[in-house]
């Protein structure tokens, strides 16, 4: 700057809340000496977006201190730029390159596009978590299962068998289990019993009505009308029997047989059987869980890394893009923390109880989980998002200027939820980008796909 010569500043303003840029607001320039300004400039509203050019023309030489402030609706903020000099005229002075060496320029209007946060590194107290396969079960004591009461062959009632995700409820019939065809029976001896008892029904009533004539006119003795009125009898109740044998198995008779009842109210999470099927007396036929919003949340934890389960303090997992996280003692139980391990999956259950306010119907499926070991630590800590895989080595990028970042390879330790222990690399009070980071590695690689810079 140069005593009556105007320098346009180029001050980006840029709101932490959302990292978009200011649309008004009226930004001071101020340069004071020995505490007092000596001298105050003012511009009203930004040239752009985010952009105040204000004009400074200072009136004597110097070394000032700068200080801006903008002063907008929702919230005033003022900084502290340090010393400038300002020459008189025709004093001789060298023009100072800006920038510094190695870093990597990503200007304020594309941190703007969206997609751009920093976060201050700090000090955070950290869960350490353990990878766990996981499924979604109704407890323990409110799941019932329908098994079978003998050997017999499955057949619904109505016009369906029941599915997966069926509502049903307590005493309700779900299907009928019919006694299995014997050894060197099938549908056409069925079918010739109905028509041979039809055919003895016929010659049977036939008899007692001519043997009923006979007796009117005295040609026989009343015996012989009660013997052929019994085989009558007989021959209908021989009839009945062997229609419902044939109806059993057609269809005919959807009552014929065991009833399969539900236990309990609730819906179906897992069905064992199919229509037509043969099963053995006990065989599960299917599992019904109360419709309650106490859920268990099965979490199997691969052998490698049980040992460092100390004493489970809780579990994470996604459910329809949102976090769930259990506490325990707070909005969780853990039910069990196997101390043995699967012979078959070679893993360690941990169970957790907690209360779904929705009740999801989704029991039963599998999903990622992380468990809390029990374990934690105090240390500097940056977000997940902010760590980058460069080829290999974990690197972070930390804002040096508004413009202006730098490259960091770091050395990580425990990981959290949300965030990752940093053990080298970091300090506290650095400023790190945790939205935006693989545009800043891509600008690092090719500086000409972040954008021509600009003087300030």
């Amino acid at each position: 700057m140069v005593v009556g010569e105007g320098s346009r500043l180029a001050a980006h303003v840029t709101r932490l809340a959302d990292y978009q840029p200011l649309h008004e607001g009226v930004m001071e320039v101020s340069l004071r000496r020995d505490g007092e300004t000596r001298a105050r400039f003012r511009v009203k509203g930004p040239t752009r977006a985010g952009l105040f050019t204000p004009v400074v023309t200072p009136r004597e030489a110097g070394t000032f201190r700068m200080q801006v402030s903008v002063a907008a609706s929702e919230q005033t903020a003022a900084f502290d730029l340090g010393e400038v000099t300002v020459h008189a005229p025709g004093d001789a002075f060298a023009e100072q390159a800006g920038g510094r060496e190695g870093a990597i320029t990503f200007l304020k209007e594309q941190q703007w596009e969206g997609g751009f946060g920093t976060e201050v590194v700090e000090q955070r107290r950290l869960q350490a978590s353990v990878y766990a396969t996981a499924r979604l079960r109704a407890p323990g004591d409110q799941t019932a299962s329908l098994r079978a009461p003998s050997d017999g062959v499955v057949h619904p009632h109505g016009n369906r068998f029941p599915t997966v995700g069926t509502q049903v409820g307590e005493g309700e019939r779900l299907g009928t289990l019919r006694a299995r065809l014997g050894q060197g029976v099938d549908m056409a001896s069925l079918q010739s019993e109905v028509e041979q008892a039809q055919a003895r029904v016929r010659l049977a009533r036939e008899n007692l009505k001519r043997l009923q004539g006979l007796f009117d006119d005295g040609a026989v003795a009343a015996h012989r009308v009660h013997e052929a009125e019994t085989e009558s009898r007989v021959a209908s109740a021989a009839l009945k029997s062997a229609r419902a044998r044939l109806d059993a198995y057609t269809g005919g008779d959807q009552s014929a047989g065991v009833p399969l009842i539900a236990p309990i109210s609730g819906r179906i999470i897992a069905i064992n059987t199919s229509p037509g099927e043969f099963v053995v007396s006990e065989q599960l036929l299917l599992q019904i869980a109360a419709d309650s919003g106490t859920r268990w949340l099965e979490a199997r934890i691969p052998e490698a890394d049980a040992h460092r389960l100390r004493q489970p303090s809780g579990a994470w997992f996604t459910e329809g893009g949102d976090r769930i996280v259990l506490t325990v003692g707070d909005n969780a139980r853990l039910v069990t923390a196997g101390g043995v391990i699967d012979p078959v999956s070679r893993t360690v259950p941990v169970i957790f109880e907690f209360e779904d306010a929705e009740a999801t119907p989704l029991l039963g499926r599998g999903i990622d989980a992380q468990v809390y070991t029990g374990e934690t630590v105090q240390a500097i800590a940056v977000p997940r998002s902010a760590i980058i895989d460069d080829g290999g080595q974990p690197v972070v990028y930390v804002q040096t200027g508004g413009e202006s970042f730098a490259r960091r390879p770091v050395e990580l330790g425990m990981r959290g939820v949300d965030y990752i222990a940093v053990d080298a690399g970091l300090k506290a009070g650095e400023r790190v980008v945790h939205r935006g980071a693989y545009q800043l590695r891509l600008a690092a690689v090719d500086p000409a796909e972040a954008g021509h810079g600009h003087a300030h």
